[in-house]
């Protein structure tokens, strides 16, 4: 049998090996294989995390030192542990001198044959050093109970699978042969056949250009024969200009030639002026609009009136009439004419000057309730609702019986039942006046309240009275 490379290189090194206890049961076990330091404390980072409130949040309890492990603890801990033939105590090893103090805590150096236990509260740690066992391979089934790749696919659904992608495949290159990406496509040509773009003739506006100066000079004329010359003007040329060199002139650069460009131009700001002329004559953009403008008429009329030598005045033409009120032309500074009645001015008080009768507001208050059906739906929750929510339309009904009577008062029964969708039915109010009586059942049929449902849990009818009194005030 084969051995492993740290067998035959020597014997295993040892381990810590570490138990949690909590309340005298064992919750944890494990391995340090690592030589690494080890913590305990309330945060998931620690080796040990514990969520107990006397542990601080992170606590090195063995510290690993140049492969040797040291034991941190404080005085606040409690414990016991046995190096070799020695068995002492935490608190022994802080009096003795054997543990060194560092800061608040004290380090105790331990050995591979260290074995003991370290009690913070309800922790407690267990530890000791072991030989380290081998490592447990992974648990893997049999090769013959694995198979191959091969062995793990299922022939019919193989076969479905390519059939399928040949299938797509195939479909997708026939549909890019018959309709290539660049094309439009047979609907673009379709619509591009029978529906025609709007397009727009634009007349270019021709300038006549005028005559060339050059057109009738020919380079096949013969010598001798005079030629008629255009009549130009001298060409004024600068002191001390460049004269041309000798020999064949130089030809025109293309382009087009000044004169025609300022010819051009003025033929441009006549066609302008015609179309925004501000002329009668109509044939313009304008059309004489200037004249229509606000304003224009009246600017004519004072302009003739100028001409002709006569005065104008504020007031109209009849003679002995002025302007309105004291002669001020501002408006708005006239106090106005005083509305009046059949009998004098008409004012919005009363007869006594202090505004007119007025009508006294009523006071409602519930003063009994009582429900004749067992149901969710109590006496308590319909009063508050009435109170709450429809006390507004009950005033209403007081008022207009106080604005006949203002000393009405007295109580009110109203008895009702509520179907089950929460609806007011049966409505009935008994009180003082009828037309009180009438006001408020109108006024009931609108009510809703919460579905009454029996013991069951299913929805039921309930039935309630309940007592108001109206009180004017």
């Amino acid at each position: 049998m084969a051995t492993s490379g740290k067998s035959s290189a020597g014997p295993r090194p040892r381990i810590l090996r570490i138990g949690v206890l909590l309340s005298g049961k064992i919750v944890e076990e494990r391995l340090i294989r690592d030589r690494g330091d080890v913590t305990v404390g309330q945060s998931a980072k620690n080796t040990f995390s514990i969520p107990l409130e006397t542990l601080p949040r992170e606590w090195t309890l063995f510290k690993s030192h140049e492969g040797r492990y040291g034991l941190s603890f404080t005085s606040a801990m409690d414990g016991r542990l046995s190096d070799g033939d020695r068995v002492q105590t935490l608190e022994a090893a802080r009096s003795g001198g054997s543990a060194v103090r560092s800061g608040d805590h004290f380090v105790l150096p331990l050995s591979e044959q260290a074995r003991g236990k370290v009690s913070i509260g309800e922790l407690t740690l267990l530890f000791q050093f072991i030989t380290e066992p081998p490592v447990q391979p992974k648990p893997m089934l049999p090769h013959s109970v694995r198979g191959t790749l091969a062995d793990r696919i299922e022939p019919r659904l193989a076969v479905i699978v390519a059939a399928s992608i040949a299938v797509h495949f195939g479909f997708m290159i026939w549909a890019l042969a018959i309709d290539p990406p660049n094309d439009k496509g047979i609907a673009y040509r379709a619509a591009q056949q029978t529906f025609q773009e709007d397009s727009y003739q634009v007349d270019d506006f021709v300038v006549p250009l005028p005559p060339d100066p050059s057109a009738g000079k020919s380079d096949d004329a013969p010598k001798g024969e005079d030629v008629k010359k255009p009549d130009k003007a001298p060409e004024v040329k600068p002191a001390g200009g460049d004269k041309k060199p000798a020999g064949d002139p130089k030809p025109a650069e293309a382009g087009r030639d000044p004169n025609d460009a300022v010819a051009l131009q003025e033929e441009s700001q006549r066609y302008a002026d015609a179309l925004f002329s501000e002329d009668d004559s109509g044939i313009g953009l304008a059309g004489a609009m200037e004249n229509k403008k606000p304003g224009s008429d009246l600017g004519n009329q004072l302009d003739e009136v100028a001409k002709s030598g006569a005065t104008t005045a504020v007031g109209g033409g009849t003679p002995g009439r002025g302007t309105r009120g004291d002669g001020d032309p501002r408006a708005g500074t006239g106090t106005g004419p005083g509305v009046t009645g059949p009998g004098g001015p008409v004012s919005a008080s009363g007869p006594d000057g202090k505004g007119g009768e007025k009508v006294p507001t009523g006071r409602i208050s519930a003063t009994d309730k009582k429900a004749f059906d067992d149901s969710s739906l109590t006496p308590d929750a319909v009063q508050r609702k009435i109170m709450s929510a429809y006390l507004a339309g009950l005033k209403r009904c007081h008022k207009e019986l106080l604005k006949t009577d203002p000393t009405a008062r007295g109580k009110v029964k109203l008895a009702f039942t509520v179907n089950e969708s929460g609806r007011t039915v049966s409505p009935k109010a008994s009180g003082f006046a009828d037309t009180l009586d009438n006001c408020i059942e109108g006024q009931m049929g609108n009510w809703r309240f919460d579905i009454p449902k029996d013991s069951d849990g299913e929805a039921t009818d309930a039935s309630f009275e309940i007592s108001l009194q109206l009180v004017p005030e």
